[in-house]
C-alpha cells in the first residue's frame, strides 16, 4: 500500500500544479480570444503555460527544501513538493480572474492565499516559528511569481511561440 502512495502522490501533486496553472491561464486567456489566435496556438499557449507554471512551482519546492535544510528543519524534497502543490489548491479558482472589476483583486488575493497556505503548512509540518516559515517560503514564492507573471521567462516563451 505504501509503495502505491509513493508512486501516486507525486503524480497527484504535479496534477494539482498543472490544473492550477491551467486554471490561471484560462482566466487570463481572454486576451488570446480577443486577438483571435488560432486554436492550435491557443492550445499551445495553454499547455506551454501550464508546463511553465509547473516548472516554476518545482523551483519553489526546491528552494523551500534548500532553505529548510539550511535552517535545519526536517523537510524532505518530496514533502516540499506536496506542500507547494497543495498550497496551490486555491488557485483552481484562478479561472475567475477574467471577471470585470473583481478579476484583478481576485488575482492578487489568490496569490496571497497560496503563499499563506504554504507558510502555515511549513510551520505546521516542521513545528517551526512563523517568521522561520515565512523566511523559508518567501524567496521561492517571489521566484515563482516572477517566473509566471512578471516576465523573467518571456524570452524563452517568445522563442517557443515563434515571436522572437
Amino acid at each position: 500500500m505504501s509503495l502505491l502512495l509513493i508512486f501516486w502522490e507525486p503524480l497527484v501533486a504535479l496534477g494539482i500544479l498543472a490544473a492550477a496553472g491551467l486554471s490561471d491561464l484560462l482566466g487570463q486567456s481572454a486576451v488570446l480570444l480577443l486577438n483571435q489566435v488560432s486554436p492550435r496556438r491557443f492550445l499551445l499557449c495553454l499547455s506551454g503555460g501550464a508546463l511553465l507554471f509547473v516548472a516554476s512551482a518545482l523551483t519553489w519546492a526546491l528552494g523551500l527544501f534548500l532553505l529548510a535544510w539550511l535552517f535545519g528543519l526536517q523537510l524532505g524534497l518530496a514533502r516540499c513538493l506536496y506542500l507547494v502543490a497543495y498550497a496551490h489548491l486555491p488557485q483552481l479558482a484562478g479561472v475567475l480572474v477574467f471577471l470585470p472589476h473583481f478579476g484583478a483583486y481576485l488575482f492578487h488575493l489568490i496569490r496571497a492565499w497560496v503563499f499563506f497556505d504554504l507558510v502555515v503548512a511549513v510551520g505546521w509540518t516542521t513545528g517551526c516559528s512563523l517568521p522561520m516559515a515565512i523566511v523559508c517560503a518567501l524567496p521561492g514564492w517571489a521566484l515563482h511569481f516572477n517566473l509566471t507573471h512578471l516576465g523573467w521567462a518571456r524570452g524563452p516563451w517568445r522563442r517557443l511561440m515563434g515571436q522572437a
